[in-house]
């Protein structure tokens, strides 16, 4: 596609007026510009030289390299020429004294550099060089008086929402692009439907104007649909279409090669306008170019890494590229530096993921690049390179996975963000050739990952194109698993229901792997059985909240019974805790969102005990606690916006969006004003930080909720949500969810003869075949009431009023006359606090022992069994900072009189 000479030049304000100034500097010969193709050095060089002309009044000459075969001799010969004018004719301005005349020279390779230089210091006059290789550009002027600037893309959007339409059609990359559009299709409006892909399609082409301006003609022509599907995985060229071109069959890269192919060279404006065949000889100058950067230099590890350079879908890292083309270590930091030398290969700042974490490194082909052809001897053949990229990524995958389970999160969630594409290639793949098994596993891995960002669970509908298993096979199972999961998400909990249905038929006529003696078989079936339960959970759960209940603390149970997957088991407390919340009992609710934040801490795992902060805070706030509301909230974000603005909508969706609740447009509202308020959060000196690369954490989840909402109703619940607090989004979803919260039944009448004081631990009953009764202790008569001071900021205090809840572990609630003594209420406050057994002995002073004694006799009294009981009998009688050691003493017991 040939670029148009008076088209607008976007986003290079700065870039020309810093150009300008080297001109106007004596000490200055000229600037050479260099830059991939398509990078827009070339346009940039017009725009400096109109600008010098407009400012000086000199004269500005254009000169085309590719329209002669000895260009630099060429160049030399004009300066000479202009050196024997005179200088009144010469020089520019009143009088000629002006600044000195600006020849710009387009289309030179580094070969036709030598002697330019000093021609042009010997006639005086200034040069803009544009030039594709930047260590040969730099090598041959920057000892002449010239300066090398590198040309770099135009600004890219990082996320998009319907707040901050005008705002995105103000960056120079949209500009370029919906000016470009419009060129060929003036009707066309950036509107709220169309805003997502316009601004993915700006981010995707990294603001390289080539590419933005091909993309616009083929969306112009063939339609925005075509551009958009691209985007989303549904291109495909056909049989026709470009063979090879890369390992996503959905690639924006593949649409614009198998679309665009190499576009024409572009002749200056002055030569086209006196030479008809002027573009035609730019054409076979540029492949000419292109064929003597091919075979004649190019080693076999830059060709076997050239080669694999085409399966990736929006770059890759250096692990992944060498890894994949078989390049050995020792020869891969020259073959790399060759490449990038030469623009076929270029580098960002990007992330990327590694097997063992991420970097800030990411590789990329340019824009319409001189690739080789890599021979049959040099390269992998090409299945056999897609099937390495599908299992460098699985693998990559499954340790990105691994590491969000086991507490290294932020590097797991960016390694999977970055390489999000590269890792749904590597699924297709797989289905491709029916490795049934490990695409199976791949979407499990990723499932981790949707749970920490909040994204959309589409992937497991890919696995849907597998060969059908046999019925009795762990395979069905597990994909019936998946499919189900997704339907819960997407709001289908019937759909799911079928699926987990037929999962517990194929189980139950499965063959028992624990009587083969296959324990690894036997506790992979445990922990199916336990997903089956908590996805049960969630599905009955709008409908047969009772059933939930009963499945998701059958789901705690299991969970519980298999020792290492802690993460699994405290989001399944999370769920557990949030449905007792909307259906059953607040008090267990808190009891179990307790026991899973205090789990998630000794784990370091920032996104369980980050949910467990906002489910308490949405806890306090239904019961009218707003001080203690936004002291969890505040802790929540703290902890979450380390990992990243998608961590902590991902958590906030887990609770306001939860599938717990029946699929309404006030769910959807709730979660259209979270996406609001979020984007609004993200603003200068906001409560999230900006993203500093493209995430469209926002603007992908936007579309989804647009459909279920209608246009009218998704604008007003994002205007509401941008205009509201994120804390209190969550104040008001206890509000209106409190309201769902049965009233709490009368207890019954204890039976004849039964001691009144016996009651049943509700949370053990509800997680236990087992029936565990606990002891009140009678209160002593000689008692006097412990006076209460005031409360104070402890995140675990809550205010004493009149509707307490009870206990949920068996503690029997606040007794008249407190059963604890001085120093065992001390030790208690300390255990709420988190502290050992040795901290709290030297905290009081006492031996380890006596702590253990006094712990012991805590738990005999207050009926618990272990420490969290403890800790939730103080969290919910007083405030732990009260017993502390520094609280007032309490009032002593008074000795009984003598006789």
């Amino acid at each position: 596609m040939t670029d148009p000479p008076d088209r607008e030049i976007f986003g290079r304000d700065r870039e020309i007026s810093e150009l300008l100034a080297l001109l106007t500097d004596t000490a200055t010969l000229g600037v050479v510009l260099s830059g991939g193709p398509g990078i827009g050095k070339t346009r940039l060089a017009r725009a400096v030289a109109s600008a010098y002309a407009s400012a000086s009044g000199a004269e500005t000459i254009g000169f085309d390299g590719s329209a002669y075969e000895n260009p630099g001799a060429e160049l030399i010969r004009l300066a000479a020429r202009l050196r024997e004018r005179p200088r009144a004719a010469r020089d520019g301005g009143p009088g000629g004294v002006g600044a000195p005349p600006l020849i710009l020279a387009e289309g030179l390779a580094a070969a036709d550099h030598g002697g330019v230089p000093g021609a042009a210091a010997r006639a005086g006059v200034r040069l803009i060089v544009t030039a594709r290789e930047p260590l040969a550009a730099a090598a041959a002027a920057s000892s002449a008086g010239f300066a090398v600037r590198t040309v770099g893309p135009l600004p890219v959007p990082f996320d998009c929402s319907a707040l901050d339409l005008d705002s995105m059609c103000r960056i120079p990359s949209v500009r370029l692009y919906v000016a470009s559009l419009r060129a060929l299709n003036p009707a066309f409006r950036v509107q709220h439907d169309n805003q997502e892909a316009v601004a993915r399609t700006c981010a995707e082409l990294r603001g390289i104007p080539g590419a933005l301006v091909l993309a616009a003609r083929i969306a112009a022509l063939e339609g925005p649909e075509v551009l958009w599907g691209a985007l989303d995985g549904r291109f495909d060229p056909g049989p026709e279409g470009l063979a090879g071109a890369g390992g996503d069959s959905g690639s924006l890269a593949r649409l614009l090669d198998a679309y665009g192919g190499q576009a024409p060279a572009t002749a200056s404006p002055r030569a086209a306008a006196t030479d008809p065949d002027a573009s035609l000889r730019a054409r076979r100058h540029t492949e000419a170019g292109d064929a003597e950067l091919g075979d004649a230099e190019l080693g076999d590890a830059e060709r076997r890494l050239l080669g694999c350079s085409r399966l990736f879908s929006g770059g890759a890292g250096p692990e992944a590229l060498r890894r994949i083309a078989g390049v050995p270590l020792n020869a891969f930091p020259a073959a790399l530096e060759t490449l990038l030398g030469r623009h076929l290969l270029s580098v960002s700042a990007l992330p990327s993921g590694r097997l063992d974490g991420f970097t800030r490194t990411r590789l990329h082909i340019p824009f319409e690049p001189a690739v080789p052809t890599a021979g049959p001897d040099s390269a992998p053949a090409h299945h056999n390179s897609r099937l390495s990229h599908a299992r460098y990524y699985a693998e990559l995958a499954r340790a990105a996975a691994r590491r969000i389970a086991e507490g290294d999160q932020y590097a797991g969630i960016t390694a999977f963000r970055s390489e999000e594409r590269n890792i749904r290639c590597a699924l297709d793949t797989l289905i491709g050739i029916g490795a049934a098994d490990e695409a199976i596993e791949l979407v499990d891995h990723a499932r981790t990952y949707w749970y920490a960002s909040g994204a959309p669970f589409t992937w497991a509908e890919r696995l849907t194109a597998l060969p059908e298993a046999p019925a009795d096979t762990p395979r069905r199972t597990r994909l019936n698993l998946l499919l189900a999961e997704a339907a819960i998400r997407a709001g289908e909990p019937e759909a799911a229901l079928a699926l987990l249905g037929q999962a517990d038929a194929d189980r139950a006529d499965a063959v028992g792997r624990e009587e083969r003696g296959d324990e690894v078989g036997a506790a992979e079936e445990a922990l199916q059985a336990a997903r089956l339960l908590h996805l049960r959970g969630i599905a009955e759960a709008p409908h047969r909240p009772r059933e939930a209940l009963a499945a998701l603390h059958a789901a705690v149970a299991g969970h519980r019974s298999h020792i290492g997957d802690g993460h699994a088991l405290h989001r399944v407390m999370l769920d557990a805790s949030l449905a007792e919340f909307l259906h059953g009992s607040p008090a267990k609710a808190t009891a179990l969102a307790v026991e899973a934040l205090s789990g998630a801490t000794r784990r370091r795992d920032t996104l369980v005990s980050g949910t467990a902060l906002l489910q308490l805070s949405v806890f306090a706030a239904a019961r009218g606690r707003e001080a203690e509301a936004d002291s969890y909230f505040d802790r929540a974000v703290a902890g979450l916006r380390t990992l990243g603005a998608p961590a902590v909508l991902g958590a906030l969706l887990s609770v306001l969006g939860t599938p717990l609740l029946a699929r309404t447009a006030a769910r959807a509202a709730d979660v259209v004003r979270c996406l609001g308020a979020c984007h609004a959060a993200r603003d200068a000196g906001g409560l999230l930080d900006e993203p500093g690369y493209p995430d469209f954490t926002v603007g992908r989840l936007e579309g989804r909720m647009r459909r279920q909402l209608g246009e009218r109703g998704f604008l007003a619940a994002l205007s509401d949500g941008a205009g509201t607090p994120l804390p209190d989004l969550v104040k008001e979803f206890a509000a209106r969810c409190g309201r769902l919260q049965p009233e709490p039944e009368p207890e019954p009448d204890p039976a004849p003869g039964r001691n009144p004081n016996l009651t049943r631990d509700p949370l053990m009953s509800a997680t236990s075949d087992r029936s565990v009764t606990t002891a009140r202790p009678e209160p002593r008569a000689s008692a006097k009431p412990r006076p209460r001071p005031d409360r104070t900021a402890h995140p675990y205090a809550r205010p004493l009023d009149a509707d307490r809840p009870p206990p949920a572990l068996g503690c029997g609630g606040p007794l008249p006359g407190d059963p604890l003594t001085p120093r065992q209420s001390q030790v208690s406050a300390l255990i709420t606090l988190g502290l050992s057994n040795k901290q709290i002995a030297r905290r009081l002073q006492i031996s380890e022992w006596t702590v253990v004694n006094h712990i012991r006799e805590t738990m005999r009294k207050l009926g618990c069994s272990s420490r969290v009981e403890i800790a939730n009998w103080v969290h919910h009688t007083t405030d732990a900072s009260a017993l502390s050691p520094s609280a007032p003493a309490p009032t002593p017991v008074p000795a009984p009189a003598p006789g």
